[in-house]
């Protein structure tokens, strides 16, 4: 890096050669710039960079902590009995209609229980339903194994997910934590025992 220097610097380093540059005054030479000792240099060195503040995108997020999955049945049933020594074919008939409906637990507003829902079946992979509901009668043949009783019920497959909202400023910091249970319907079945 070449070193500006005064005009009386400049004549004196023409006729002593290079040692006089050492003898030139500090003044002519403060420069700031990378690798500089001069008192300039000194001062931009101290200076330090401060570290940009983390940033996030604001807004309500869900945690799912933990998920179950059960039967609820409609209270119907029809019994099938075959006292003979070999199989035999019997129709049931199921034909009471009934619905159920998903529910959140939390003092909220619809749409923010709505949004709750919407971001746990997201994280649940999907297959919540808002409501399910068996209308038709259903009536079909089975075989009842020799000397046996079959008792067949039908009903809805239930989700219950337990998790908490929160939210989340620019900062990244994170506000109060509201604990939530949703349950809903995700399918139906009928089961034979």
């Amino acid at each position: 890096m070449q070193i500006p220097l005064t005009k009386p610097a400049r004549i004196t380093a023409i006729s002593t050669g290079a040692a006089a540059l050492i003898a030139v005054p500090a003044v002519a030479l403060a420069v700031s710039g990378p690798g500089h000792s001069g008192s300039a240099g000194q001062v931009s060195a101290r200076k330090e960079v401060q570290a940009a503040s983390p940033q996030c995108d604001p807004g309500r997020a869900v945690k799912v902590q933990r998920k179950e999955t059960y039967r609820k049945s409609t209270g119907e049933r029809d019994v099938l009995i075959n006292k003979s020594k070999r199989p035999v074919k019997r129709t049931y008939t199921l034909s009471k209609q009934a619905t159920t409906k998903w529910n959140v637990n939390v003092e909220a507003s619809a749409s923010f229980k709505a949004w709750i829902f919407a971001e746990v079946n997201v994280k649940v992979s999907g297959g919540l339903e808002k409501s399910e509901s068996i209308t038709s009668t259903q009536s079909d043949e089975t075989s009842v194994p020799p000397r046996t009783t079959l008792v067949v019920t039908r009903g809805f497959q239930m989700r219950r997910i337990y998790g908490y909202t929160y939210y989340t400023w620019s900062n990244c910091k994170t506000g109060k934590h509201q604990s939530f249970m949703l349950t809903a319907p995700y399918g139906r079945y009928t089961s034979f025992k």
